[in-house]
């Protein structure tokens, strides 16, 4: 199969169609949730920057807000330090293997999460 360059190459090319696709649709739909993601040029995941809902600096608080988004919205992301990332409050978000519909999930989970965040905020106000 791999021997065939013209099915080696139709694939290596809708491939990179879809990993942008997906890529595009978690970096556009968390910027909508008011999360960012670490600008880069090609992957299989992205860096999510969630330091702003950090209790505090920490990999305990990093581990902390990995539980509660996992028990919050059942999504479970990958924390930074898991991978070895030197500064806490950096998940790991894999679109390559997943469909755009959970990719699609996988935003909509966040967004609740974001808001909740920002629901109990106001009330400790």
């Amino acid at each position: 199969m791999l021997v065939d360059n013209k099915f080696t190459s139709n694939y290596v090319n809708e491939n990179q169609k879809r990993l942008k696709k997906r890529k595009e649709m978690l970096v556009s739909g968390l910027e909508e949730a008011g999360v960012e993601c670490l600008k880069g040029n090609a992957g299989l995941f992205c860096w999510v920057d969630m330091r702003k809902f950090l209790s505090r600096p920490t990999f305990e608080a990093e581990e902390e807000l990995w539980k509660s988004i996992l028990y919050s919205v059942r999504l479970n992301i990958s924390p930074g330090s898991s991978c070895h990332c030197s500064e806490p409050g950096w998940f790991r978000a894999c679109f390559a293997n997943m469909s755009e519909e959970m990719v699609h999930t996988g935003i909509q989970c966040l967004k609740k999460f974001a808001e909740l965040v920002s629901e109990s905020y106001l009330v400790r106000k």
